[in-house]
């Protein structure tokens, strides 16, 4: 895929232009989680208003009250004309704003721009849309940041059949999904104090996981990045399926992919003694996932995933646990136009690392 270039625009932020850039063209909704991070969202509306006034000349800021709402109120901005969409929370707020905006799953595009201003635990999908964790710096992003068409994922789970068709349960995603080990370190972190930070708790969950998940046997078949149809059967103990890069606090494991190129990356990790697991982790951090010993990676345009023999693996989607599989993980190319700080080409190489 061509990608705009943006070499010559200036690598660092000027730390004033936020201050005297007024966006007047285009009108900003905030749909805000206020028990994001901990309460730290609801705690800062002042500050999230007073930051607000000073981006943007026209917004309005709506309070979710409950799971799901922040969806609800996503489709009214988009629907009311809202030019921009800013879910002002972790990646579960981001999660269902996204699901709220890309509401005709037909639809490739439309014309309102998704971004986040973030005040999560987690927060990852701000590292991939390289978006600043200082809220003035994130809403100068919102309000001059470049605006890209961009991929969304999308699962549908099996229905009674045991196929994937049109009137299966379905559900998107933005960021990382996956399942097995992954499903339940997401569990294990929505059931911590968070106040620790997101990297602390994930890496938590994540040892309690390799210490007590084992895995089990699945087939996978998928159609790769050249069209070709493969497949794999074997034992797995987590599997990310990434449209960004980062997930659980800062974990890497789409390094080199993007959002722009019709592409999930896959990553199935083999069980392992907990001594290896724990010697491995790094991977997890440093970008070199696929290189964990025994790791299945390759890029596709889609993935069906089935447990055999009874085996369990719950999903997780964004960083929300989901059901168990069976379930098929998809692509939806361009269908949300996102705005970030992109400065560069946003392949998730080594760039953008400054806001991990």
């Amino acid at each position: 895929m061509a990608f705009v270039d943006f070499e010559r625009v200036p690598r660092q932020l000027n730390e004033h232009a936020y201050k005297t850039s007024v966006n007047r063209s285009e009108p900003l909704c905030l749909v805000v989680n206020p028990r994001a991070g901990a309460g730290r969202a609801g705690a800062h509306l002042d500050d999230l208003k007073r930051a607000a006034d000073r981006a943007f000349a026209q917004w309005e800021l709506r309070l979710t009250e409950a799971p799901g709402h922040a969806a609800l109120l996503a489709t009214e901005a988009v629907q009311q004309g809202f030019a921009i969409v800013a879910a002002v929370g972790g990646d579960g707020t981001c999660h269902e704003v996204v699901s709220g905006m890309v509401v005709d799953r037909r639809a490739r595009s439309n014309r309102c721009a998704f971004t986040t201003i973030p005040f999560g635990t987690g927060s990852d999908l701000m590292r991939t849309l390289e978006i600043p964790r200082r809220l003035n710096e994130a809403l100068w992003v919102a309000a001059t940041g470049i605006t890209l068409p961009t991929d969304v994922g999308l699962v549908r789970w099996a229905d009674g059949a045991g196929a994937f068709s049109a009137d299966s349960a379905q559900e998107l995603f933005i960021n990382v999904a996956g399942f097995g080990a992954n499903g339940e370190v997401v569990r294990t972190a929505n059931q911590m104090d968070k106040r620790a930070g997101g990297r602390a708790t994930f890496l938590l969950a994540s040892l309690r996981a390799a210490s007590t998940y084992r895995g089990g046997p699945v087939e996978l078949r998928w159609q790769d990045e050249h069209g070709a149809i493969g497949g794999w059967t074997g034992t797995a103990f987590a599997a990310f399926v990434a449209n960004g890069a980062w997930c659980g606090g800062g974990m890497w494991v789409g390094r080199g992919g993007t959002m722009q190129d019709g592409l999930l990356d896959l990553t199935v990790l083999p069980p392992a003694p907990i001594t290896r697991r724990i010697g491995e982790a790094r991977r997890l951090y440093d970008g070199s996932l696929a290189h964990s010993r025994g790791a299945l990676h390759l890029r596709v345009e889609w993935l069906e995933a089935r447990p055999l023999e009874g085996a369990a693996f719950p999903v997780d989607l964004d960083g929300e646990t989901r059901p168990p599989l069976a379930a098929r993980f998809e692509v939806m190319p361009a269908a949300l136009q996102v705005r970030g700080g992109w400065l560069a080409n946003p392949v998730r190489g080594d760039r953008g690392r400054e806001n991990r």
